[in-house]
């Protein structure tokens, strides 16, 4: 079976499940305990905090580590005042558009301008207001891999003084990352990049105060309470570790692996739309239509003979309904409903990469006619 749906989790790297395989197999104690069980496992949780700080250049004490990048989204989200503006977008994922649904305040979804797959800072400035209080974007959409130019927003919002949250799960390990100093919060996701299920980190700065989701114990300076979940967190420090050694060569690797897996598909199905072609887009996400062919169709054809991809978020996926997304971004329900996203990641082959070509190809004739 080839699996080509990376976006929505990925193989875990051996060298993550060696650091992690010790705090597994092995009595970890509770970093609060004061026993040497308990200081042990505080120590080895410093570290992991340290090493992540340094890794994105920031200061330990601004790290908050979550279940995932939903529910840090869910606390900073829940940090905006009542009755408040927040500027965000129809292209979010959902987990940034489902809490807003909670906000007791003014929500400003941006559309993106036609032919276009990202927000650009000209309509966030349009948008702002005097009670703006938010401002909350994708840095990489999950679905098309289409890039935001968050750099000159982060400017504005710094500015303005607007706490301004970066979802940035898709463009870890896929793409060049900096978080300025305009960016108040940033969400990332261990599964994403080839990390742990189950943890989650948000950066969050001081320049604004966050509302905690989780109250409790005192653990992260109150930002989150609850035990620490060490063996996860060391699983993630150690994949970023990976990145920071490794992650230039591997996003040449994948988009050499895109390119060429878009040039011969296109080659052997010349009517193929591929979505955001000529936009700024992570290493390895290719959203492509396929004109005639119904997508969920397609997708079981392709599961059957030993191709696994996807339609869009796996949060989504199994609704019959076209992407959110793709709509927004312009497209017709019918050519939405054609779509299917095919995602790399740094263990896809290059023959892999030749078979999926043939498979598709294959499904796609024998699904025209």
């Amino acid at each position: 079976m080839i699996y080509l749906d990376n976006n929505a989790t990925t193989l875990l790297d051996p060298e993550v499940f060696e650091a992690m395989k010790p705090f597994l197999t092995s009595l970890t104690g509770n970093a609060s305990s004061v026993h040497r069980y308990g200081q042990q496992a505080k120590g080895k949780l410093t570290e992991a905090i340290r090493q992540c700080a340094e890794l994105f250049h920031v200061r330990h004490d601004e790290l908050m580590f979550t279940s995932g990048a939903t529910e840090a989204l869910n606390c900073l989200l829940r940090s905006i005042p009542p009755n408040s503006h927040v500027i965000t977008s129809t292209l979010e994922h959902a987990a940034v558009l489902e809490p807003l649904k909670y906000v007791q305040g003014q929500i400003t979804y941006l559309q993106p301008f036609p032919g276009q797959g990202s927000i650009s800072v000209y309509q966030v400035e349009q948008a702002l207001q005097p009670n703006t209080k938010m401002i909350v974007l994708t840095a990489a959409n999950n679905e098309t891999g289409i890039k935001t130019d968050y750099l000159p927003i982060a400017q504005l919002a710094k500015e303005k003084n607007i706490p301004f949250v970066l979802d940035s799960v898709a463009l870890l390990g896929k793409g060049p990352l900096d978080l300025p100093e305009g960016v108040w919060a940033a969400c990332f996701s261990g599964h994403k990049i080839h990390g742990p299920f189950g943890i989650g980190l948000a950066i969050v700065r001081k320049t604004h105060k966050l509302q905690p989701l989780i109250v409790g114990g005192a653990q992260q300076r109150g930002m989150r309470a609850g035990t620490e979940n060490l063996p996860a967190i060391i699983g993630f420090a150690k994949a970023l570790e990976l990145l920071h050694l490794h992650g230039k060569k591997w996003i040449a690797q994948i988009t050499d692996l895109r390119h060429q897996f878009e040039q011969e598909l296109t080659q052997a199905i010349p009517n193929i739309i591929i979505h955001g072609q000529n936009l700024p887009r992570i290493s390895n996400t290719s959203h492509i239509a396929f004109p005639g062919i119904d997508g969920e169709t397609l997708l079981m054809t392709l599961d059957l003979a030993g191709l696994a991809t996807s339609h869009g978020s796996a949060c989504s996926s199994g609704a019959l309904e076209p992407s959110r997304v793709l709509l927004n971004m312009g497209l017709t329900p019918s050519l939405a409903r054609s779509s299917l996203r095919f995602s790399l990641s740094r263990f896809t082959t290059p023959a892999e990469i030749v078979t999926s070509i043939q498979i598709i190809k294959e499904a796609v004739s024998r699904l025209s006619h």
